[in-house]
């Protein structure tokens, strides 16, 4: 009896599986960021931009102080974080790091944020920032009624991506390494699961504070599990979670690189026959990918759904305008989300307006039920 060993893969032959996971990471990059160009062009051919008001109610001089520094110190030092790990590296090494590549995918990603409200008016921003509305309203499908009243803060929202998201990663890896020393043969997940709730914590009290000071508000949140409930600084806890997964997975996508610093979504990049351009732009492509489909899968879609299960907008953020803007209540045609009235569907949806009343969009049908065949 002769038995025949099968020889190990080489190089060459582990070469088409590894160049078609970099590509799938390039492709699904460039993906994200057409459709967000698709997007914003949409909206300007659409002469949809136009600052959103914070409206009637003042705010307190406090406030603004805090939401100015916020958003022009925020932008500052996203602008400082692209030159140091993009721009000077790139300068003098002719390539962009790691750590660059994923600050600017943060720096990038901040178009999608308010895809939270794709069902139903979940949260907003305050009015008071720097805004021209939003695009997120041609997103394929988009139900929550208003879309271009959403004050998406133009300094403080690419801002708070890049200096917090990278901060955190970089907490995220301390926990690591701090970790490895302690206990150096545990494995990847169990490190992983080792950072998830200091993260979650430290995620918590960071947010929670920018909220305290007037940033944002959780208006729909499920008050049983909210902390502050009630008030506009409601912070729920599985924000802090679905924000911990992003964290912890980012964390670990930086931290477990190869020994020539590729992330997973960069494998196989030098066994493409390509320019060193290409592969500059296909690293780029690809980490943008990546951690924007981490940013989907763990924190866009589990939000969303859970906006439709939110409890109504508390009192306290009603009568504020700054956090209701025209996106509900009473200086707009539709009243704010509360358990007991139905969801709109599109701007062709019959609503209950912030009157308590029916009412009915103009070329609109009221559906009626066809009658009971019977017999005679």
């Amino acid at each position: 009896m002769t038995t025949t060993l099968t020889p190990p893969p080489t190089e060459e032959s582990a070469t088409p599986q590894q160049n078609r996971a970099i590509s799938w990471w390039a492709g699904l990059g460039f993906a994200f960021l057409a459709f967000a160009a698709y997007l914003i062009i949409a909206w300007i051919v659409a002469g949809e931009p136009e600052r959103v008001e914070p409206g009637a109610t003042p705010l307190p001089l406090w406030m603004k102080v805090c939401l100015s520094v916020q958003q022009w110190g925020l932008f500052a030092g996203m602008l400082a974080l692209i030159w140091f790990k993009a721009v000077r590296p790139r300068l003098r090494t002719g390539t962009i790091p790691f750590d660059g590549l994923m600050v600017l995918a943060f720096a990038l990603m901040w178009w999608s944020d308010p895809l939270y409200n794709y069902f139903t008016p979940g949260f907003n921003y305050n009015a008071y920032f720097i805004n021209l509305g939003s695009w997120i309203g041609h997103v394929p499908g988009w139900m929550s009624p208003n879309p271009t009243e959403i004050p998406q803060p133009l300094l403080w929202l690419p801002g708070v991506y890049t200096c917090a998201f990278f901060l955190m990663v970089l907490a995220v890896n301390w926990i690591f390494r701090t970790t490895r020393r302690r206990w150096p043969r545990m494995s990847p997940v169990g490190m992983w699961l080792v950072a998830f709730v200091p993260m979650m914590v430290l995620g918590t009290l960071w947010e929670a504070a920018f909220m305290v000071m007037g940033s944002h508000s959780y208006a729909s949140a499920i008050h049983a599990v909210t902390l502050n409930a009630g008030h506009y600084y409601g912070f729920p806890v599985y924000q802090g979670i679905t924000a911990s997964l992003l964290y912890t997975t980012w964390g670990a996508m930086r931290y477990f690189r190869d020994d020539q610093g590729r992330s997973f979504a960069e494998r196989g990049i030098d066994q493409l026959h390509v320019s060193d351009r290409s592969k500059g732009w296909l690293r780029f492509f690809a980490v943008s990918g990546a951690i924007t489909g981490i940013f989907f899968a763990f924190y866009h879609v589990p939000n969303a759904m859970i906006a439709l299960r939110g409890d109504g907008w508390s009192d306290d953020v009603q009568k504020r305008s700054y956090f209701v803007t025209e996106m509900c209540g009473p200086d707009s045609d539709v009243a704010c989300p509360d358990p007991h009235i139905p969801f709109p569907r599109g701007d062709h949806s019959i609503v209950i307006g912030p009157d308590g009343k029916v009412h009915v969009p103009a070329g609109v049908d009221v559906p009626t039920a066809p009658e009971l065949d019977t017999e005679d």
